[in-house]
């Protein structure tokens, strides 16, 4: 009976070392795979980074080099920010302990909070042109969206995503809404419910072109957008995606248009911001 016992033992032992082999066996072929992925990347498919011209060695990175990946975080991490629209600040000296500074040019804004997934520049601005025509994250953005999530300061109060929507002629013109496709993974990661039939764009604004005012934007966006569903808003604390936020207009109309819908409250999440400073 206890020889019987002890074969057993040896048995599951030997079963437990095999599985394990296994993993272990899976685990490398698979980080294998990645190598020789990124290898195809350097080599066989070759493509400079649009930022610096340097080679791109990983998928991961998309269309811009792990350094100038690394010098966007540099950024993010020594930048002083407005806590309510994520505007650049004056650096303060190291002496004055400054918390939850304002720009105050932002008080009249609607929504409550922004976070940004890095600065409108290098790598960042490369793939968000990028993503108007080609509807694709990178897994390094992929994985900034969590953070910048959860950077937000009532992150769980947060109960849908809308993407900012874009007029059905231009939606027909592109082919997909470059906010949405930022929304539903925002939403693989975080669990959230998309409401992307929430609201409607129904004036078609002119292209905002460089060098347009706070001012000139706001006006342009004046009631172009509209609740069409408030049952899907109403009591709700929303978070509104976009791809870049310049002078925060965009997001001001459609946060108004979603508190006179019903929300209790509206936070934006966007890829980048402009980095101009004092640029509402």
């Amino acid at each position: 009976m206890v020889r019987a016992i002890t074969i057993q033992t040896d048995v599951s032992e030997q079963t437990i070392e095999m599985i394990t082999g296994t993993y272990n066996f899976f685990d490398k072929a698979m980080r294998f795979s990645v190598t020789l992925r990124d290898a195809a990347v350097a080599t066989i498919y070759p493509s400079g980074c649009r930022v610096c011209g340097d080679a791109i060695e990983s998928w991961r990175d998309g269309v811009a080099c792990s350094n100038c990946w690394r010098e966007i975080e540099r950024k993010i991490l020594t930048k002083d920010f407005c806590v309510k629209c994520s505007a650049p600040l004056r650096s303060l000296a190291s002496s004055i302990e400054y918390v939850d500074r304002r720009c105050g040019l932002c008080d009249h804004f609607a929504f409550d909070f922004v976070r940004s997934c890095g600065p409108y520049e290098g790598a960042m601005r490369e793939t968000v042109l990028g993503l108007k025509w080609r509807p694709y994250l990178p897994t390094r953005l992929r994985d900034g969206l969590r953070r910048t999530f959860d950077a937000l300061p009532e992150s769980g109060l947060i109960e849908s995503i809308i993407p900012v929507p874009l007029h059905p002629a231009r939606l027909a013109e592109r082919g997909f809404n470059q906010a949405e496709v930022i929304a539903r993974e925002l939403v693989a990661l975080t669990g959230l419910r998309l409401n992307s039939t929430a609201m409607n764009r129904v004036k078609k604004t002119e292209r905002h072109r460089a060098g347009m005012g706070a001012r000139e934007r706001a006006s342009s966006l004046e009631n172009a957008f509209r609740v069409r569903a408030p049952r899907l808003v109403e009591g709700r604390v929303t978070l509104l995606v976009d791809d870049v936020m310049t002078t925060g207009s965009t997001a001001n109309e459609i946060a108004r248009a979603l508190l006179d819908g019903g929300a209790r409250a509206v936070n934006v999440l966007t890829l980048a911001r402009a980095m101009n400073e004092f640029s509402h």
